[in-house]
């Protein structure tokens, strides 16, 4: 019958409109989590060049630590003076 047509058409109509807004639903999920995932990699690359940074400071700690001996006379603390580098 006709009532019958109208009413699936109806129900058709509906479920598209569901499925349209279900869908625009999952296209801004997706480009949010393509953010995050943008905003991960640039703080990934940013702390692989923090570390690299902190290591060369490391680096360069030991180096001028280095200088330094140990008073070996029994009293507490380091020496001040730099060691002297062989000849």
């Amino acid at each position: 019958s006709t009532q019958e047509v109208a009413t699936m058409v109806q129900s058709i109509a509906a479920a598209a409109e569901q499925q349209s807004a279900a869908s625009e639903q999952v296209s801004k999920n997706i480009e949010l989590i393509s953010s995050v995932a943008k905003q991960s990699s640039e703080g990934a690359t940013q702390s692989a060049a923090a570390a690299t940074q902190l290591s060369s400071k490391a680096e360069q700690l030991q180096s001028l630590v280095k200088k330094f001996t140990i008073d070996e006379s029994g009293s507490k603390g380091a020496s001040r003076t730099p060691a002297r580098a062989a000849a």
